[in-house]
């Protein structure tokens, strides 16, 4: 699984070899529950070619090599990042934080929210299943179930990569 971060940064190049910018941001469907391309940074200035639409994408590994690059517009998570979500009954949740995405089809399985500084150093921040969400233009509505809550907790990995080398 990726989130944002993983993809913000990483240099651009075609097919040639040359480079064509940085990812500066992620296109999504937030309906389809999918990230459809790439807004690029790129070098040339006054260049109105910044989108990067993943049928282009050859490779996305420590770099990411494309066919072409082209103008494009659409909704980017960075316009709906700290956006409030809500549940049913107007109680907040939290904000929007990051985005969880699949590995093997770039489809967004969850949203990480936090509720402050304070919760998020003792509860950690929670992770809602994206189905459950309806986008709206101010908020988030979250329509699922109260009862069930997944939670991204600190943990001590020092024991984890002991038993690993070993």
């Amino acid at each position: 699984m990726f989130k944002t971060r993983d993809f913000y940064f990483k240099k651009v190049y075609n097919i040639r070899g040359k480079k064509i910018g940085i990812i500066e941001d992620l296109y999504i469907d937030f309906y389809q529950g999918k990230v459809v391309g790439f807004k690029v940074s790129n070098s040339i200035l006054f260049s109105k070619k910044n989108y990067l639409d993943m049928q282009d994408i050859i490779d996305i590994g420590e770099d990411v090599i494309v066919n072409s690059i082209r103008q494009g517009e659409g909704l980017t998570f960075k316009e709906i990042k700290y956006m409030e979500v809500i549940d049913t009954l107007s109680n907040i949740k939290g904000v929007l934080e990051d985005i969880i995405i699949d590995i093997q089809d770039y489809s967004i399985k969850a949203i990480v929210i936090s509720s402050g500084l304070i919760d998020k150093m003792i509860k950690g921040k929670q992770i809602i299943i994206l189905n459950r969400c309806i986008l709206g233009e101010e908020y988030i509505l979250y329509t699922g179930n109260e009862g069930i809550s997944f939670k991204s907790m600190p943990h001590n990995m020092e024991q984890y990569n002991a038993t690993k080398k070993a």
